[in-house]
C-alpha cells in the first residue's frame, strides 16, 4: 500500500539509486537494432546549472526515455564544456578576491588551478543532472578538454590547415578589452543604449568651407583616414577628391564617395576609421586608405594618438570632445539611441581592433550545410528558425578562432626559433624544423575558440578521428535539443564540421526551444535578483513537478515566462495521480490473482458503456502522445496527458467505477478492476518520460496486478492496444451523459445545494435516443450528480420553483422547494453579483489603459484578458441564476 500522502524526496532517492545500480541507462552497439543517439549540449564548468539547463535536459530526457520505451538502443552522452572565456573569467574573479592574478601564478600554475576547479564543477553538474532524473550513460562522460577530445581537436585543425582552410592574418576583429581577447562576430551581442551624436566640423585644407561629420565615437577620429559621402549627394559632390584637415591633429585626409554611406544619417558625411570599424574597414579597402591603429588591446590610446596617448577610451572621448568644443569645431550634440556591440560573456563594450589572428575560411564549409538544409537532410523544429539559419550561412564571414587567454586548447602551431616564419602543425613539440633542421620551437601562445572543440562534439564523444564501431553505430545522432541563442554559435558549426569530416550531418533534427525568463518576461540574472534555483524548486515541489512544468510550457518558438506559481499545478497533479492510484490499490485484493488483471481475461460481454468509453479515450490519448513526441512537441503531449489523467480518468472514470467497486463481488467488479489497472498502468508509461520518479513508484506498486514482467517502467515499452478499442458510439453516448451530469452539478454549485443532499431531476424534450440513453445511464447520473430520481416532466410546462438546465438537447428541471432558502440564496447571489461587477469594472479600467497595453509584458496583458472573460462569464451565470430564482 502506498503512503497516505505523496512525499517526493524518498521516492526520488529510492529510484535514482535503483536506476544507477541496475545500470539502466548504459548503452553499447547492437547491430540490427534501431539506434537513438543524442549528445548533451555540454554545460560550461562555471558553476551550478540554472533553470535553462533544467528545461533543456528535461526535454532531452523526455525523448530519451520515450525512445527507450519504443525499443531503440538509446545512447545519451553526458559531458561538460571547458567554457574558455567564461570559465577563465570565473577563476580570475576568484584570484582577484585573493589579491592575486593569473600573471602572478604563471601559465602552468594557473592551468593546474583551472583543472582542479573544473573537476569540482563537473561533480556538481553531474549531481544536478542525476537529481533531475536524466537517463544519461555516465560511463561515456566526456569533457571538451580531456585527452580524447584533444586528439579530435588536433585532427580537425590539422585537416583544415592542410586543406588551406585555416590561415593567420591581420584583420579587423571584435576585441573585448575586459577579457583581453578576440571574439568571433556571433560572440558579440548588440544592445540598444543611450548615447550621443556629435557633429564635428572638418575644415577644408584649401579655400573651401569644409563639412560637418556626425559620429557616435569622437575618440576614434584620431585614426580617421578619410571622410565619406554618398556619390549622389549633391551637397558634397564638389568636395569629393579634395582634402580636409583632421580636427585636433591637422593631418590631411581625403573626401571619398562611397555607396555604403546613408545620406539621411546625421549630416550625410561620415568619418572613415578603417582600423576601428568593420564598415569603415570595407570602405578603406575599396579606396586604398591607410590603417591607423589609435586604440590598443588594453583599450588605451596608442602613440599614434599623439597628445591623447595613454588615455582610456572613455577618458579620450571626454578630452577630445572638450578640445573640439574649445576649438569651436563642435557644432552640435544630440541624444541618440543606437546599437552597441558588447561581449557575450562580460557585457563590456567590444572594440573593433586590427589584429593578427587565426581564421577559418567559412564559405567552403557553409555550402554543404546549406545543401543539407535544402535537401531535407537536416531539419529545424520549429521551422520558423530555418530562414534566419539559412540567411546566416549565406552571409557568413571567416571565423576568428584564436583567443588570447590561457584556458583552452592551445593552438597546435610551432614556430622554429631559427627561421622564425616556419610553422609546424603538431600536437607536441616537433623534433626538427623541416626548413632549416633547427630543434628549438615556440608554440603559439593563443588558444582555440571554445566553439571549435564544441563544433566537433557529436563526433569527438565517439572518439573521432578513430574509425571505431561506436562512431559508425551512433553517428549521426538523432536530434539535438538546444536554445535558439546558440543556433549560429554551435548548431551551424556542428553541421559544417560534421559534413566536412564525416560526410553526414551530425544530427538529422534540431529542436530549438526558448529561454526561461522571469514571469515578467525579463532575462534571469543575479543582478536583477530574479534567478530561480532549480534545486530549490525540486526540494520544495518535487523534481517531477518541475520537469512537468517546464516541459508543458516549452511550446515551439516561445520563451517561457517562469514563476514559482507554475509549479503548484504540476505538484497537485502528482498528488492527484498518487491518490487515485492509492484508491485503485485499496480496491484490489491483497493477493493479486495469477497473472494479474490483463485485458485478455476481460469478458467483453461484461463491460459497460463507461468501460468502452475509457478504453477508447485511452487508445486515442496514446496515439496523440505518440504523434506529438515523434514531432518533438513535448508541450502538446504533456497537455494531453494532463487532461486525460486529471479530467477523463480521475474525475470521471474512477468516480464511475466506484459504483461497481462498492457493490458485490462478481464479473462487473472484476471488469472495473481490470480496466482501472490497465488504463492507469498504460497511462503511467506514457507519462513516465515527463515524470519518471512518481510513475516508477506507482508502476511498481501496480505491477503485481497489471501482469507486467519488466522490473522498470523503461523496460515495459509504450502501451499498445491488445485489440482496437476505438468506439465512436461509446464516446458519443458517454459524452451526452457527461453533459447532463455536468449541467446538474453546475446548478447544484450555483445554488449552494449541500453536497450530501440528493435532488430530483425532471427531464423534458430531447430525441428518443437521448431519452433511452438517460434511462440506461441513470445509474451514472444518480451517482455522480447526487440525484435521487430521474422523472419525465410534464411537456411544455416548467415545474414551479425549479432551476433549469439544458443539456444533450433536453431541458432539466430541478425542484428547489425544501432544498434552499430562496430569500437567503437570492441575497447571497446578489452580493456575489455586485462583487463580480466590481471586479469586472477594475479589469475593464486596466484594459482601457493605453499605457498598460503598450508597456506591460504580453503575459500580463493575456492574464488581464482571461480575467475579463472569466468575470463576464461569472456575471452572466449569476444573472441567469437570479432570474431563475425570481
Amino acid at each position: 500500500m502506498l503512503d497516505k500522502a505523496y512525499d517526493p524526496k524518498p521516492v526520488e532517492a529510492k529510484w535514482g539509486e535503483a536506476w544507477r545500480r541496475a545500470r539502466l541507462f548504459s548503452s553499447k552497439p547492437k547491430p540490427g537494432v534501431r539506434v537513438f543517439s543524442i549528445v548533451i549540449p555540454p554545460p560550461n564548468v562555471t558553476g551550478a546549472l540554472h533553470l535553462g539547463h533544467a528545461l533543456n535536459n528535461t526535454l532531452q530526457d523526455v525523448l530519451v526515455r520515450w525512445n527507450r520505451m519504443r525499443g531503440a538502443e538509446v545512447c545519451w552522452v553526458p559531458g561538460t564544456d571547458h567554457g574558455g572565456i567564461a570559465t577563465q573569467n570565473v577563476m580570475e574573479k576568484q584570484l582577484k578576491a585573493e589579491k592575486s592574478s593569473r600573471g602572478d601564478l604563471g601559465r602552468g600554475k594557473f592551468l593546474e588551478r583551472m583543472q582542479a576547479w573544473t573537476k569540482d564543477c563537473k561533480r556538481t553538474i553531474s549531481g544536478q543532472l542525476d537529481k533531475l532524473g536524466c537517463a544519461l550513460d555516465w560511463e561515456r562522460e566526456a569533457f571538451t578538454m580531456d585527452e580524447a577530445r584533444a586528439r579530435s581537436v588536433f585532427a580537425a585543425f590539422k585537416a583544415l590547415w592542410e586543406k588551406g582552410l585555416i590561415y593567420r592574418g591581420e584583420r579587423l576583429v571584435n576585441w573585448c578589452v575586459r577579457c583581453g581577447t578576440a571574439l568571433s562576430d556571433i560572440e558579440v551581442e548588440h544592445e540598444e543604449r543611450k548615447g550621443q551624436l556629435w557633429h564635428v566640423h572638418y575644415p577644408a585644407a584649401e579655400g573651401e568651407m569644409g563639412l560637418d561629420v556626425a559620429t557616435t565615437r569622437p575618440e576614434t577620429m584620431l585614426g580617421d583616414a578619410a571622410v565619406a559621402v554618398h556619390p549622389s549627394d549633391r551637397r558634397y559632390s564638389h568636395l569629393v577628391g579634395k582634402k580636409l584637415k583632421l580636427p585636433l591633429t591637422g593631418r590631411e585626409i581625403p573626401v571619398v564617395a562611397d555607396e555604403a554611406v546613408e545620406s539621411e544619417f546625421g549630416t550625410g558625411a561620415v568619418k572613415v576609421t578603417p582600423a576601428h570599424d568593420p564598415d569603415d574597414f570595407e570602405i578603406g579597402a575599396r579606396h586604398g586608405l591607410a590603417l591607423l591603429k589609435v586604440i590598443g588591446p588594453d583599450g588605451r590610446i596608442t602613440e599614434a594618438g599623439g597628445p591623447y596617448a595613454g588615455l582610456s577610451r572613455e577618458q579620450a572621448r571626454d578630452k577630445v570632445v572638450a578640445d573640439l568644443k574649445a576649438s569651436g569645431l563642435l557644432r552640435e550634440v544630440k541624444d541618440h539611441r543606437h546599437c552597441v556591440g558588447v561581449c557575450y560573456r562580460c557585457s563590456s563594450v567590444v572594440e573593433p581592433l586590427l589584429s593578427d589572428q587565426w581564421f577559418v575560411k567559412m564559405s567552403e564549409l557553409s555550402r554543404p550545410a546549406l545543401q543539407a538544409l535544402d535537401q531535407g537532410k537536416f531539419r529545424i523544429h520549429p521551422q520558423s528558425w530555418e530562414k534566419p539559419y539559412r540567411d546566416w550561412l549565406l552571409s557568413i564571414r571567416d571565423w576568428c578562432v584564436s583567443r588570447q587567454i590561457w584556458w583552452g586548447h592551445r593552438i597546435p602551431v610551432w614556430y622554429c626559433s631559427a627561421c622564425h616564419d616556419e610553422k609546424v602543425v603538431s600536437m607536441d613539440a616537433p623534433s626538427s624544423c623541416p626548413a632549416c633542421g633547427g630543434e628549438s620551437f615556440v608554440q603559439d601562445p593563443d588558444v582555440l575558440d571554445t566553439w571549435f572543440s564544441s563544433a566537433l562534439w557529436p563526433m569527438s564523444v565517439f572518439e573521432w578521428p578513430k574509425k571505431s564501431e561506436e562512431l559508425n553505430y551512433y553517428y549521426p545522432t538523432a536530434v539535438l535539443v538546444t536554445g535558439y541563442e546558440i543556433l549560429y554559435l554551435w548548431v551551424a558549426r556542428m553541421q559544417m564540421m560534421g559534413l566536412e569530416f564525416m560526410g553526414k550531418p551530425p544530427f538529422r533534427d534540431a529542436l530549438i526551444h526558448g529561454i526561461v525568463r522571469d514571469k515578467s518576461g525579463k532575462k534571469m540574472s543575479k543582478s536583477l535578483g530574479n534567478v530561480i534555483d532549480p534545486l530549490d524548486m525540486m526540494a520544495k515541489y518535487g523534481t517531477d513537478a518541475l520537469r512537468f512544468s517546464l516541459a508543458a510550457q516549452a511550446h515551439p518558438g516561445r520563451d517561457i515566462p517562469f514563476s514559482e506559481d507554475s509549479l503548484t499545478g504540476p505538484r497537485n497533479f502528482a498528488n492527484k495521480l498518487w491518490n487515485s492510484t492509492r484508491f485503485v490499490l485499496m480496491n484490489l485484493p491483497e493477493a493479486p490473482p495469477a497473472g494479474g488483471y490483463p485485458l485478455s481475461k476481460l469478458s467483453l460481454g461484461r463491460i459497460e458503456l463507461s468501460d468502452r468509453w475509457i478504453l477508447a479515450e485511452h487508445q486515442k490519448t496514446a496515439a496523440l502522445v505518440r504523434d506529438h513526441l515523434e514531432r518533438y512537441e513535448a508541450a502538446a503531449a504533456a497537455d494531453i496527458l494532463y487532461g486525460f489523467l486529471w479530467d477523463t480518468f480521475c474525475d470521471w472514470y474512477v468516480e464511475l467505477a466506484k459504483i461497481r467497486l462498492q457493490g458485490m463481488d462478481g464479473e462487473e467488479k472484476e471488469a472495473a478492476r481490470t480496466i482501472l489497472v490497465q488504463v492507469l498502468s498504460g497511462t503511467l508509461k506514457l507519462l513516465h518520460p515527463f515524470m519518471p520518479f512518481i510513475t516508477e513508484e506507482l508502476y511498481s506498486a501496480l505491477r503485481p496486478y497489471s501482469g507486467e514482467k519488466a522490473e522498470f517502467i523503461l523496460q515495459a515499452g509504450i502501451p499498445e492496444p491488445e485489440f482496437d478499442c476505438l468506439s465512436p458510439e461509446a464516446e458519443k453516448e458517454m459524452g451526452l451523459l457527461m453533459e447532463i451530469i455536468a449541467a446538474v452539478r453546475s446548478v447544484r454549485a450555483q445554488l449552494n445545494v449541500p453536497p450530501g443532499l440528493k435532488i430530483r431531476v425532471l427531464c423534458s424534450g430531447g430525441e428518443d435516443a437521448v431519452r433511452d440513453l438517460v434511462a440506461k445511464g441513470d445509474g451514472y447520473i444518480k451517482a455522480l450528480a447526487r440525484v435521487e430520481s430521474l422523472e419525465p416532466a410534464q411537456e411544455g410546462k416548467r415545474p414551479a420553483q425549479s432551476a433549469t438546465a439544458v443539456a444533450a438537447g433536453m431541458s432539466l428541471f430541478i425542484p428547489l422547494s425544501g432544498l434552499i432558502d430562496f430569500d437567503k440564496e437570492k441575497s447571497r447571489l446578489q452580493k456575489e453579483l455586485q462583487k463580480a461587477e466590481a471586479d469586472l469594472k477594475k479589469i475593464a479600467q486596466k484594459m482601457e489603459n493605453k499605457d498598460f497595453l503598450a508597456r506591460a509584458p504580453e503575459s500580463e496583458v493575456c492574464l488581464a484578458r482571461s480575467q475579463r472573460e472569466a468575470a463576464l462569464s461569472r456575471q452572466a451565470r449569476l444573472k441567469e441564476t437570479l432570474a431563475a430564482l425570481e
